[in-house]
């Protein structure tokens, strides 16, 4: 049995020899398969002004763009960016929605930021890493903010209605004031709505996302799976989450 076991010694060194060289060369070559499919930006930013021809009251960014928005009398967009970039950059109007995003993926840039200026708006939406800010306070009936995986939302809102929602890494940053709030966080989504006072506010987290609220009057809240709500102000809560996944906390 011995020396069965010092011959099989060997054997099982090399094996794992070679399952970490495989692993090595499998990491490198999706590494440079990413590097082949990404385009760098030449450092040359230039100004395009572009039509957008239809009305729109949905904005959604994506790709990892920067995006601005700016309420005006006229439905207007600009892109700043990298020379090289303007042709991957779309915007385009479908089904009342504003898409920014890129047709391929963008690593290092000097500038890939979108500039639109709105004159109705219910709805910002950003994925894919993008970033898009509200230039101006909101102030209109209703507006909802919806970020989903790794990108950023950030708004001042005053307005009757507000339904924000965060999800697979998506963070939004709102403030101002508002009567209904209603916010969703799930897959370690991120809403910072502590600046955002409302009278009455349903926030439902779960699966690692968290959720801050200044609520007035009325708070029903929900946590299940690692989801947790923090909470400023004085309201009355309304607590559904069950006695183990119960992550309701005041600020």
């Amino acid at each position: 049995m011995s020396y069965i076991s010092e011959i099989k010694k060997p054997i099982m060194k090399t094996t794992k020899i070679v399952i970490m060289l495989l692993g090595v060369l499998l990491m490198t070559s999706c590494i440079g398969n990413f590097n082949i499919n990404q385009i760098d930006g030449n450092r040359d930013v230039v100004t395009e002004n572009r039509s957008i021809g239809r009305d729109f009251d949905t904005v959604k960014g994506s790709s990892g763009l920067e995006v601005i928005l700016t309420q005006g009398s006229e439905n207007a967009l600009r892109v700043e960016a990298d020379s090289n970039l303007q042709n991957i950059i779309e915007t385009y109007v479908d089904n009342n929605t504003l898409y920014i995003k890129a047709e391929e993926n963008i690593g290092s840039a000097a500038k890939k930021t979108v500039y639109v200026t709105y004159t109705t708006l219910s709805s910002i939406k950003a994925s894919s890493g993008a970033n898009v800010s509200l230039n101006n306070e909101f102030k209109e009936e209703k507006l909802t903010l919806d970020a989903s995986s790794g990108a950023a939302i950030t708004a001042s809102v005053f307005s009757k209605d507000a339904y924000v929602e965060a999800s697979s890494g998506g963070n939004v940053h709102v403030e101002g004031k508002t009567k209904n709030l209603r916010t969703k966080a799930s897959s370690g989504g991120h809403i910072d709505a502590k600046d955002l006072l409302s009278v009455i506010c349903n926030a439902r987290a779960s699966s690692g996302g968290n959720i801050t609220v200044n609520t007035k009057e009325e708070l029903e809240a929900k946590t299940s799976s690692g989801g947790s709500i923090t909470y400023d102000g004085d309201p009355i809560v309304k607590n559904n989450s069950s006695k183990h996944n119960n992550n309701v906390s005041r600020l």
